[in-house]
């Protein structure tokens, strides 16, 4: 069922980002007149696209509960999510408060006792904060997580397939 619904959300997110896609695009060539409106769709947009993305993250997260994560899989994402962080840290792009719940998530994959598969389970479970507060800031989470994340990005999506 879990697994169902997920795949539901993120057919549902793909439909919604295109539409603000198109909204956007609608929003450079509009006359002026029309331009508030457009910005007010924009809006409603993003706002149902965030309950989506808490929706899929919480989903996600009780889905991999159940899921054996081989420690051939999880290894590769934790170490991108090692490898990113620091980096992350210094960049203008990221909010103090994703640095925060960043770091959180790194120090939690750095514990050298925690099995890899052990690691992932609880970044997934930390990132639906991350999900509200990215959307606050403004940041697409899509596009975030695919740009320093892919290797993750690519495992929910499979996850998701099965």
């Amino acid at each position: 069922m879990s697994r169902d619904r997920l795949s539901q959300i993120e057919k549902n997110l793909g439909r919604l980002r295109r539409q603000l896609a198109n909204k956007e695009d609608t929003l450079v060539t509009i006359e002026s007149a029309e331009k508030e409106r457009i910005r007010q769709q924009i809006e409603d947009l993003k706002s149902e696209i965030k309950n989506f993305e808490e929706e899929y993250w919480l989903t996600l997260r009780d889905v991999a509960v159940d899921v054996a994560i081989s420690d051939d899989e999880a290894e590769p994402i934790v170490a991108e999510i090692i490898e990113v962080t620091p980096t992350l840290q210094i960049s203008e792009e990221v909010s103090a408060e994703m640095l925060a719940l960043l770091q959180n998530i790194y120090d939690h994959v750095s514990q050298p006792e925690a099995t890899a598969a052990v690691k992932l389970k609880g970044v997934i479970s930390s990132f639906p904060p991350f999900v509200g507060v990215a959307y606050e800031g403004e940041i697409d989470t899509e596009k975030f997580l695919q740009k320093y994340f892919p290797t993750f990005r690519r495992w929910t999506k499979a996850l998701v397939k099965k």
